[in-house]
């Protein structure tokens, strides 16, 4: 998966910040709302592999300053450092016209902070738990991998954003990092166009089970033609999405590194794929049938009726009757 967040509050520029007391309660708070549904029923347990990498993996973040890439060692650190690059990148200038004349105006910035979000492919995070299970720490392979995808990343990007932050979190069921971007220079000036061309967690998912050799159902398959085309269309044939682009990124750096032991994990979870998929639709017929239990337990909302204009008589409720 793969997730793209325009910063515009103060608590959505600390959260990057693993360490940091608003993530965690970001996180909680994201926790409980996956649990309901929106008419409030407890839904089923979730088909997707819930794994736990414990105290052996801890959440780690690198600030961009002043040309130097320092790592973050203090809670608050990081999300410190990105509150204060918010500030600092929060205004821009530009031209506009009055009376005629050319005017350079200073505008608000409405996202000073940007956040790309690329999460491990499951079979990854099968492999971490598997050999952290084995009692071996992956920590040499994980942190090259986290070494030279940053690179690629910054290649991607450099020429479109400028890079204040990477963050490495570990506290969910798939690792993932955390690209801390902005359009603005801190000086009134922008780099790069407004979007970044992306397709969203859904296609990166998707596209992932694709290239690992999975079976998917034609109804995925055609949601997934659509959703190319349409980004065809508006971009042009020959575009590639960023996200895309940097989830494949991801998953070759992690072959070449880690080898034929990540090839079997991939082999195991494109087996899985079929059947995920089966349980997920039976969450979600669960979850409606539920739905539509709570919703024929609750009485029927009585309609209000309007009060009556002067001289004028008092409505009956016939007068609102609706035929189907």
């Amino acid at each position: 998966m793969s997730t793209f967040t325009r910063a515009k509050r103060r608590r959505q520029f600390r959260h990057p910040d693993s360490l940091s007391q608003s993530h965690k309660a970001d996180k909680d708070a994201g926790e409980r709302r996956q649990a309901y549904t929106y008419v409030r029923v407890l839904t089923p347990e979730r088909p997707s592999p819930s794994r736990d990498f414990g105290p052996y993996l801890t959440g780690h973040a690198f600030r961009f300053e002043g040309g130097a890439c320092i790592r973050c060692t203090k809670p608050e650190e990081f999300a410190d450092f990105l509150e204060r690059e918010a500030d600092r990148r929060n205004t821009f200038y530009a031209w506009t016209e009055r009376g005629g004349q050319p005017v350079r105006m200073k505008r608000r910035a409405a996202t000073p902070i940007e956040v790309s979000t690329t999460t491990f492919a499951p079979w990854l995070s099968d492999w971490i738990l598997a050999m952290l299970h084995s009692g071996h720490a992956p920590l040499t392979a994980l942190a090259k991998l986290r070494n030279e995808w940053f690179q690629r990343a910054r290649a991607r990007v450099e020429s479109q954003r400028l890079i204040l932050g990477l963050a490495f979190h570990c506290d969910t069921s798939d690792p993932h990092f955390d690209l801390c971007l902005s359009r603005q220079d801190g000086s009134g000036g922008r780099i790069g166009h407004a979007g970044l061309r992306l397709v969203g967690p859904w296609c990166i998912a998707v596209d992932r089970q694709r290239r690992a050799g999975a079976e998917i159902s034609p109804r995925k398959q055609q949601q997934l033609a659509r959703s190319v085309a349409n980004f065809r269309h508006r971009y042009g044939a020959d575009a590639v999405p960023l996200d895309v682009q940097l989830a494949r990124d991801l998953d070759g750096i992690a072959d070449e590194v880690i080898g034929p032991q990540l090839a079997q994990c991939k082999a195991a979870y494109a087996a899985r794929v079929p059947e995920l998929e089966r349980a997920h639709e039976a969450a979600e017929l669960a979850a409606l049938d539920a739905a539509r239990a709570a919703l024929h337990l609750k009485p029927a909302p009585t309609p209000s009726l309007p009060h009556p204009r002067p001289g004028q008589s008092e409505p009956s409720r016939s007068d609102y009757q609706i035929e189907l």
